[in-house]
């Protein structure tokens, strides 16, 4: 019995010192490091724009991380491959999730493999997606998404109007062909392109849906060309553009007819794939190729990502959506550090509340400022990005400027004309009745009117 009492005494001894030595004194843990993976295209038809993208999002990272991280703690980036295939995106966002743990996910590059992650995988595993080049209207259904997808760039249910009424009315064309890739993507964009130059009398004979993986594109050219077109319009990736070109190019000798304008989508603008085209085994006259785009607006905000991006990556100048890469990464930062958690579905529920007005404004570099607004009761902030204000709606989409680019006589892909996100109107998709842009001219290029880097506006509602 007394050896019991002195075994007891001798214990409580020993708590009561190690109570007051402060080994079981109070003291806040450390919170759990914000993981992010990037999903973007390394490699496949995309692969000219998913290294300088995942550029842009490593910019953000090392801003944030410099500037005092998240919660205290330093951002964990996870950089994964989409191969511009959807099965290989499925694979690589379960990596992502079930070995690297992420919170959230920067991607897919493209929509025909966003659409499956985020439906089979990511919403199951409550892991927010936002995306800065996947542009499908599919990805607006919350059916599918569950409200787990977000997007910096907006949806091509706007570029298929800018691009009908652009051919429409500035280019006068009045029967227009198609041709897009097998996806979700090019079927999407396709088809807002052909209800609104159909509503607006236009007419598309033919719309030819092609299997990107195909080695060659002369019997899809001879059906796109066989209703003679006024021109074309291609929705696609530089992966089967090249090979879609080289056909077209190769054929012209032989089939005249084919000899008509060409009106790109976004997928193809880049200065990679023009160079390409332009090669003498190519030897496609580039000056005449115009396309459509989404595009950051002109000012001091994007100027001072430019510069940022640049001054991180060696002088290299930011490729298509790596400004929208960068976005993206910010605002996955700001919905957690508001959240005070992690949690993919906390951050999920604050993506909204920090894209968009009230709070303060928080523009690229200014993590310091943004620690300062949130503060320890979680306050309001308003991110103005590199690619615009990105105000998500409810589905998780944003509005955006557009532009219509083309080549010049450099063989440089240049802005043609500068379309506002304020001109055009949130009821793009429900109006039929045209509309147009006021063009400022300073010159001739390439059979159309060169315009100055002015705004462009709508003249009429749609």
């Amino acid at each position: 019995m007394w050896a019991v009492i002195a075994v007891l005494i001798v214990i409580i001894v020993v708590v009561v010192a190690a109570a007051f030595a402060g080994l079981f004194s109070p003291s806040a843990a450390p919170k759990p490091q914000l993981r992010i993976g990037v999903l973007l295209s390394q490699t496949g038809a995309l692969s000219q724009y998913g290294p300088g993208d995942t550029k842009g999002a490593k910019l953000a990272v090392d801003q944030i991380n410099l500037a005092g991280g998240v919660l205290g703690q330093p951002i964990i980036m996870f950089v994964e491959d989409d191969q511009t295939d959807a099965t290989a995106t499925v694979a690589a966002a379960t990596k992502l999730i079930n070995v690297n743990h992420v919170n959230a996910i920067v991607g897919a590059q493209f929509s025909g493999g966003s659409i499956p992650t985020v439906n089979s995988t990511a919403k199951k595993a409550f892991v927010p997606m936002v995306s800065p080049s996947a542009t499908s209207p599919a990805l607006s259904n919350l059916s599918l998404t569950g409200g787990y997808f977000f997007r910096t760039a907006p949806s091509d249910a706007l570029q298929g109007v800018v691009a009908a009424d652009y051919l429409y009315q500035n280019l006068s064309y009045r029967y227009v062909n198609l041709i897009a890739r097998d996806d979700s993507y090019g079927r999407g964009l396709a088809g807002v392109v052909k209800a609104k130059f159909t509503a607006l009398t236009g007419v598309v004979n033919t719309t030819v849906i092609i299997d990107p993986a195909a080695p060659n594109f002369d019997v899809a050219l001879t059906q796109l060309f066989s209703t003679n077109p006024q021109a074309v319009y291609f929705v696609g990736f530089p992966g089967e553009g090249i090979t879609v070109m080289s056909n077209w190019q190769a054929g012209l000798s032989s089939n005249p007819g084919w000899n008509r304008p060409w009106i790109f989508s976004e997928g193809l603008k880049s200065q990679a794939f023009i160079d390409q085209l332009h090669d003498p085994s190519v030897n496609v006259d580039v000056t005449k190729i115009l396309g459509t785009a989404p595009v950051s607006p002109f000012g001091a905000i994007y100027d001072s990502f430019v510069a940022q991006y640049k001054a991180n990556n060696s002088g290299q100048a930011p490729v298509l959506y790596a400004d929208y890469t960068y976005d993206a990464v910010y605002l996955i930062a700001l919905a957690a550090q508001k959240a005070g958690s992690v949690n993919g579905t906390a951050v999920r529920d604050r993506l909204r509340a920090v894209s968009e007005a009230p709070g303060t404004v928080v523009k690229p570099g200014q993590w310091s400022a943004a620690l300062a607004a949130l503060g320890a009761s979680g306050g309001d902030v308003n991110w103005e990005g590199a690619a615009g204000s990105e105000d998500f709606d409810a589905n998780g989409d944003v509005r955006g400027s557009y532009e219509v680019w083309g080549v010049d006589s450099t063989f440089q892909i240049v802005r043609v004309a500068f379309i506002p996100d304020s001109s055009i109107p949130t009821t793009a998709m429900l109006g039929s009745s045209p509309f147009g842009w006021l063009l400022t001219t300073f010159g001739s290029v390439f059979g159309v009117r060169y315009l100055s880097a002015q705004t462009v506006g709508f003249s009429r509602r749609l």
